[in-house]
């Protein structure tokens, strides 16, 4: 037990080493892929809150991801606010939306949770659509990042690929070691006991409406930073961002890499966002590639990517095991 931990303290330590030194051995071009990973992990990480932690599929989380995006895009446009106000601007945003439709669909499970999600998500893509004053509709808004103003540091340039990466990857380490901590707290050990039988873990004496409501707020909250990540990244928000096909990628997301462990959604998202980019330069149908691989992990590693890995692990060490013996 007490060497798995060690080595899951060395592969962290590896995985943020390797991040620190990304820009010293990628081109341009596969730094920003590597920020789109960055951003997307932590929006998959969000979902699997209520997926893999809670059991409650939501198809409307691209909502908050969408709320999110337009939220600093809309303040750099018309009040020249700064970079970090502007991505706690999207968090705060989103958790404000979550407050509202979080009411009603925390009292709901299974499939009625997943439906009345759905339809939260197509209002607000509806209202996105139609208020074309505000959110330019499908055309979308621009509006270019800011400087990062530092007190002590002073002002460091956000143009720079590298100065924004680096930007990204602090505060989504940061959120993704939140969220991590939350899974551990009684919390996130109650989300479980939700997730397994949610009638008796109210019949014990739990409140089990304020617990999804509170998982759901912080889903909410932890998507608007990623969204705004995004849009920051882009400079560029439109109806795209808060589409059912943002929602359905998230979920493909986080299936893919497995949401039965804490890491499997971040495999999913770097996994999917590599593997979309690689197959749409070798061909148009790159689609129906995506659209396969998903089918066939469905069906033979229902558990994912994480899930064959924990797996190929652990007949690893049985081998050894029989070698010792």
């Amino acid at each position: 037990m007490k060497n798995n931990l060690i080595w899951k303290w060395l592969a962290l330590a590896c995985l943020l080493m390797a991040l620190a030194v990304m820009p010293k051995l990628l081109p341009e071009f596969y730094l920003n892929l590597l920020i789109t990973m960055v951003i997307y992990s932590l929006c998959a990480v969000s979902f699997n809150m209520l997926l893999g932690q809670t059991g409650l599929l939501s198809f409307g989380h691209a909502a908050y991801f969408g709320i999110g995006a337009y939220a600093p895009i809309l303040l750099f446009k018309h009040f020249e606010c700064s970079l970090l106000l502007g991505t706690l601007a999207g968090g705060v945003t989103a958790l404000l939306l979550g407050i509202v439709f979080g009411f009603f669909v925390a009292r709901k499970s299974g499939l009625p949770f997943a439906l009345l999600s759905l339809a939260f998500n197509a209002l607000i893509w509806g209202v996105a659509e139609k208020w074309r004053s505000l959110t330019g509709g499908e055309d979308g808004l621009a509006a270019s990042r800011p400087d990062l103003f530092l007190p002590g540091f002073g002002t460091i340039d956000m143009f720079s690929t590298i100065n924004f990466y680096y930007f990204v990857v602090i505060v989504v380490v940061l959120c993704i070691t939140c969220c991590w901590y939350l899974t551990q707290t009684p919390l996130g050990k109650l989300n479980l006991l939700i997730r397994e039988n949610e009638q008796r873990t109210a019949f014990i004496g739990y409140d089990t409406f304020k617990t999804k409501y509170l998982v759901y707020l912080i889903c909410a909250f932890f998507c608007g930073i990623a969204g705004a990540l995004a849009s920051i990244f882009g400079e560029y928000v439109a109806t795209t961002m808060i589409n059912m096909e943002k929602s359905s990628d998230i979920l493909i997301m986080t299936y893919v890499g497995g949401r039965f462990t804490f890491w499997g959604p971040i495999v999913g998202a770097c996994f999917l966002i590599y593997i979309n980019d690689a197959l749409s330069s070798l061909t148009e149908y790159w689609a129906i590639v995506q659209g396969t691989m998903f089918i066939v992990l469905v069906m033979y590693a229902p558990f994912g990517i994480s899930g064959l890995l924990i797996r190929i692990k652990d007949w690893v060490w049985a081998k050894q095991e029989d070698n010792r013996s």
